[in-house]
């Protein structure tokens, strides 16, 4: 009989019935296979319900359930403490004594890298060879301005710049509808509709508070009477930017701005709707005095200044003409001066007025049509025919 069968070792009556007889059988072998059968069922309930960690480390006392997780972690209590390596220059820390030292180099770098075709300076080769390839890039192709020939670099940009001669006004506000050439000016307008709209930036002087940190800067000029943009041509100052192109436009005699009705031209387009209201007959500005009415104001005041008040302020120290503006006063002193700020871009002449530098203009256009006009008929026309053949 094998290990793995039961024997019979004896058999007796039973004491409760006599009658019956009473196998025994060894079932030894049977129960230690049942056990190691069921061994690892139980040993794995047994370990999932009680943390088998029979192996601690003799410095921290930490135990682990495998000796390869102690040998493991054995190697973190003998780790060398980090050397920590300090620039004396710039309080840096580096681990490594070659970072240092290669950062070291950067304070006693001098400038020595000139760019052969610039002559801009750099500290490192590598910088230089990066600033070589701006000058190997190919220019990039300019985007063209249909309206006044204004070239611009990118496209949106050109499209933002034509909105200025098509009055087009894509960004409306969604409280009162009022529309607006960039999203940026319509945010910001949007705000004043605010019950109390947030200022952040006041003028220390008068205490008045803008949206913008830029509109801040621009009103801090009215204080300090600086005028930073300043004109090429005749050295005119003004304090915004805005100024000083619309004063360009008088010496280049460029009109972006067109009436609709009539089609005259302006050099801004606050000109553009005054001129409009002597279309529609309207005359906002009322004289204090006799309420007569005015389409522009300044035609107001000086109705005003002569008719009511007459005071002659203003005297020129060549001749001893009297003026009641200041701005009359400067234009009559250019005769005295010989000062000519107009110039004509075609012929380099100049002129004292603005208005007889957009007459001269005009003569070149008319020039230029004629010899058009010339060429188109010689070319109908063709080579004369020779009578004498």
């Amino acid at each position: 009989m094998g290990p793995d069968t039961a024997s019979v070792t004896k058999m007796e009556p039973s004491e409760e019935s006599p009658g019956e007889v009473v196998v025994k059988v060894n079932l030894e072998s049977e129960s230690n296979d049942v056990s190691t059968s069921s061994e690892p069922t139980n040993s794995k309930q047994r370990g999932s319900n009680v943390s088998n960690k029979c192996y601690p480390c003799f410095i921290c006392g930490k135990a682990f359930d495998r000796p390869s997780k102690l040998e493991r972690h054995k190697p973190v209590h003998f780790r060398k403490p980090k050397i920590i390596h300090q620039c004396q220059d710039c309080d840096k820390t580096f681990t490594q004594q070659e970072k240092l030292i290669r950062h070291q180099s950067c304070h006693s770098r001098t400038n020595k890298h000139p760019c052969p075709d610039c002559g801009k300076v750099f500290n490192r080769p590598s910088k230089l060879e990066r600033h070589k390839r701006t000058h190997a890039k190919k220019p990039k192709v300019p985007h063209q301005c249909s309206y006044c020939t204004k070239t611009f670099s990118k496209l949106n940009k050109l499209v933002r710049h034509k909105r200025m001669h098509t009055g087009e006004k894509p960004f409306t506000c969604s409280v009162c509808g009022k529309g607006f050439s960039e999203s940026g000016h319509c945010k910001a307008h949007e705000k004043t509709h605010e019950e109390q709209p947030e200022k952040p930036h006041c003028c220390a002087d008068c205490g008045l508070c803008f949206f913008k940190a830029s509109e801040l800067r621009r009103h801090f000029r009215s204080h300090t009477g600086e005028k930073p943009f300043r004109c090429t041509v005749c050295e005119s100052c003004f304090s915004r930017s805005e100024g000083l192109k619309r004063h360009m436009r008088s010496h280049t005699g460029e009109r972006p701005y067109k009436c609709i009705i009539c089609g005259k031209g302006f050099y801004s387009r606050q000109d553009m709707n005054i001129h409009g209201l002597t279309h529609s007959g309207e005359k906002p500005h009322l004289c204090p005095v006799c309420g007569k009415g005015f389409s522009q104001l300044g035609n107001m005041k000086e109705h005003e200044q002569n008719v009511h008040i007459k005071s002659e302020k203003y005297i020129c120290s060549e001749c001893g003409a009297t003026f009641t503006r200041y701005k009359s006063l400067t234009k009559h002193q250019r005769r005295h001066t010989g000062e000519r700020p107009y110039l004509c871009f075609t012929c380099g002449r100049g002129f004292s007025w603005s208005h007889s530098l957009s007459r001269h203009r005009r003569s070149h256009i008319h020039r230029q049509m004629s010899m058009d006009l010339s060429k188109d008929i010689l070319h109908f026309e063709g080579p004369s025919e020779n009578p004498s053949t």
